[in-house]
């Protein structure tokens, strides 16, 4: 009789409690990936204002790249110095999603990535004061780790139309 209680016990307090607890795996991963969008949005609000301090907001001090072939690894510092020539005289006309991003977060909520699509057409002033057009494609994926319970970018890899 005394296994009897112990399936009932498993069956009635156990079972129902795990259930609960990845309900709520799934709504934190919901949350978090609701947090990442944000970041992606003002990854966009960065660039049409040419702000090199929100867009390094959630930058660690070491960043990973991959780009035509090759991995970098850059320092803040050395990645403010860039955005700032990038920015300088820069404005921006078109920083949009061409499809809507594509958003996951790891099961235990450690690791996230964005999967963007966007166009950019943004003009920027050479060091003669004449204004020149880009236009391109963006493809490519942002991850993050969440550290001290906020997200930081870790690594991205580009690709370029």
């Amino acid at each position: 009789m005394g296994w009897r209680k112990y399936l009932l016990f498993t069956i009635f307090i156990l079972l129902p409690g795990t259930s609960g607890f990845g309900l709520q795996d799934t709504t934190d991963r919901e949350s978090d990936a609701a947090e990442l969008l944000k970041l992606h949005q003002a990854g966009r609000q960065a660039h049409f204002r040419t702000d090199v301090d929100l867009l390094l907001a959630d930058h660690p001090d070491e960043f990973i790249s991959v780009r035509n072939g090759k991995i970098s690894r850059t320092k803040k510092a050395e990645t403010r110095k860039m955005f700032e020539g990038y920015f300088k005289g820069a404005h921006y006309y078109a920083w949009d999603d061409l499809e809507p991003p594509i958003i996951r977060v790891s099961r235990d909520g450690s690791m996230g990535w964005i999967i963007t699509r966007l166009k950019v057409r943004r003009t920027q002033k050479d060091s003669s004061g004449i204004e020149k057009e880009e236009k391109f494609v963006y493809a490519g994926i942002m991850t993050y780790e969440k550290r001290d319970g906020k997200w930081i970018k870790v690594a991205n890899v580009s690709t370029f139309e």
